[in-house]
């Protein structure tokens, strides 16, 4: 650590870092319209200019550039400073609809009103949906940008009376309006940088020059993946969240997890009136940190209010018809235990759920202890306990000392899924983040093609039900199996070989299917094999399993297992479809 003086104050700070990142951190508050904490700096916007004192050529320097030095000293509120602040953002602002942002009446205006400065503005602060969440608009406030003069004051306003781009509502998670785009780029470079994806580019050269998604054409037709890193970053209402977009100015916020796969990333709701209005990323999970992905950002959407069961239903007839929670219930255990009298207990079975909480989990183990079924079991229940096995048998246990976090850090990696983006979208952008910030090397074993491909030195191209033969094959390093493309697999043992090289740096990614409880616990046991063929003794350091589903580890930890004799899931369905199983309990799924 060095230390420099910051506004007369002495601070600490790593050397070599961003000089802007440390003057955030310290809360002083600074424009950066352009900066990404943790990527390169662009240098765009220029509107993070401090003084630092013996700098060269001038002592004015862009703080998204400048890195920290033993005894530097900056200051970050002179009047030179402020006064060129102000014109870079006269600068983005003739570009975008400012009345609004350099108005000091703002405050007092509604949506309704004719702005009384200009009688020709179209847009404005008061009738954007993201009005009082604005990075642009806040900047405008840190610089009293209402309060300085421009230097073309007087001359004839063109903005408003130039038509507008169409924005692009074509798809149901984002809108993209051009007109509010200022060129930061940031979501250029997030959707580049972070996401390895990109689907934003810069179009046009000159003063036409423009974000633009895929070729041109709307945002669905691009590679975009609906992440929504880019609305993160955006400082303006250029890149929207569809749903909720005018009610998205969230009073408080509350930290939560996503259940919509096994990886757990951690999430923040934002909520108005007690309701969830916009969702982002929360970085206490390390492997997540600040990404997310479409169905973690936009899940929460999926079922209205209107659709939502608000009462209990007992079946009347052929109907089913609310009733009070209390006379549901009473229903419920009458029925069941109508079952148990006259079939007795093995003729109820019950259904859990791999998106069930633990505490719920529990409670329906102590329900089915008071049936006294031995019928206990979830869908993914079968799979879970295949590929649990077949770890046990490998390492003594299937609790592995793996993590996700060493995905980032490994410089071979071999994946086994079906489609590891679409199933554990954040582990597979891990991944991508060793291909292109390590080189790793990377070999996909999949039946279906999938992003990971375009990052992968060898794709093994498997039919449906032949992974672990494949994966088995591959361990061994035997000749290629029929089938299987003679380069690809040669590039997949090189990879390999290279990975025996620098076993600590290496990682076996499986990530097994939902159906199948069979292949899939064979597939895990070839998945073994690889990692002990690559790692040996550490085998089961460098293997990563992702579950099924959300809670898949947890719910089966809590027993929703078969008990004695007890019937597995699909044994379950076909009893009962067979008229053996009389009772069913089914709970969340």
């Amino acid at each position: 650590m060095v230390e420099i003086t910051l506004n007369g104050q002495t601070v600490e700070a790593a050397p070599g870092r961003r000089l802007v990142e440390v003057i955030k951190e310290q809360g002083i508050a600074i424009t950066n319209l352009c900066y990404i904490d943790g990527l390169e700096p662009y240098a765009g916007c220029r509107t993070c200019l401090v003084e630092i004192e013996g700098a060269r050529p001038t002592p004015m320097q862009l703080a998204c550039v400048a890195q920290v030095a033993e005894g530097m000293k900056v200051t970050t509120d002179t009047a030179n400073v402020k006064s060129t602040r102000n014109s870079v953002l006269s600068l983005i602002l003739a570009n975008h609809p400012d009345r609004c942002l350099t108005c000091h009446r703002r405050v007092h205006c509604m949506p309704g009103d004719i702005c009384l400065r200009d009688d020709v503005v179209t847009h404005r602060c008061l009738t954007c949906s993201k009005n009082y969440r604005c990075e642009l608009q806040t900047s405008c406030e840190i610089t009293d940008q209402g309060e300085f003069e421009e230097p073309w004051v007087g001359e004839t306003r063109s903005y408003y009376e130039v038509p507008p781009p169409e924005p692009d509502r074509g798809n149901p998670y984002l809108e993209f309006d051009p007109q509010m785009c200022i060129i930061c780029t940031r979501c250029v470079r997030a959707c580049d940088s972070l996401r390895h994806t990109g689907a934003v580019t810069l179009a046009g050269k000159g003063h036409t020059t423009m974000i633009a998604f895929g070729t041109g054409g709307q945002v669905h037709e691009s590679d975009c993946d609906f992440c929504g890193a880019c609305i993160d970053v955006c400082p303006t209402a250029t890149l929207m969240e569809k749903p909720n977009k005018w009610i998205g100015l969230a009073t408080d916020w509350t930290n939560s997890v996503c259940n919509s796969c096994s990886v757990g990333c951690t999430i923040s709701y934002g909520t108005t009136d007690d309701r969830p209005v916009i969702v982002k990323p929360d970085r206490v999970n390390p492997a997540s940190r600040d990404q997310i992905c479409v169905r973690g950002r936009f899940g929460y959407t999926a079922i209205s209010d209107r659709e939502r069961l608000t009462r209990s239903l007992v079946r009347t007839g052929d109907r089913l018809l609310p009733v009070s929670f209390d006379e549901a219930l009473q229903r419920a255990v009458e029925s069941i235990d109508g079952v148990k009298r006259a079939h007795g207990a093995n003729a109820i079975a019950v259904l859990g759920s791999p998106l069930a909480l633990n505490e719920e989990a529990h409670l329906l183990v102590e329900v089915a202890n008071a049936i006294g079924t031995p019928h206990l079991d979830f869908s993914h229940g079968p799979v879970h306990r295949a590929v649990s096995a077949a770890l046990t048998g490998a390492f003594g246990t299937h609790r592995l000392p793996s993590s996700l976090t060493d995905l980032e850090a490994a410089d071979t990696i071999v994946a086994i899924a079906s489609d590891l983006e679409e199933s554990h979208q954040i582990a597979a952008l891990r991944i991508k983040d060793a291909v292109v910030k390590r080189r790793a090397q990377l070999v996909v074993i999949s039946a279906h093609w999938g992003e990971l491909e375009s990052f992968a030195t060898a794709t093994i191209r498997v039919r449906p039900g032949q992974e672990a033969a494949v994966a088995n094959a591959l361990a061994e390093g035997a000749a290629a199996p029929s089938g299987i493309d003679a380069g690809q697999w040669a590039k997949a043992l090189a990879v390999v070989a290279k990975g025996k090289e620098s076993p600590a740096t290496s990682t076996l990614v499986f990530a097994p299917n939902a159906i199948d409880a069979a292949l899939q616990g064979e597939t895990a046991k070839a998945a073994a094999n690889i990692a002990i063929a690559i790692r040996g003794a550490d085998a089961a350091g460098g293997l990563i399993v992702l579950p099924t589903d959300a809670n898949v580890n947890g719910i089966a930890d809590l027993g929703i297992t078969p008990g004695a004799n007890g019937k597995s899931f699909p044994e379950i369905i076909a009893a009962a479809q067979a008229g053996e199983i009389k009772g069913l309990i089914v709970h969340a799924d």
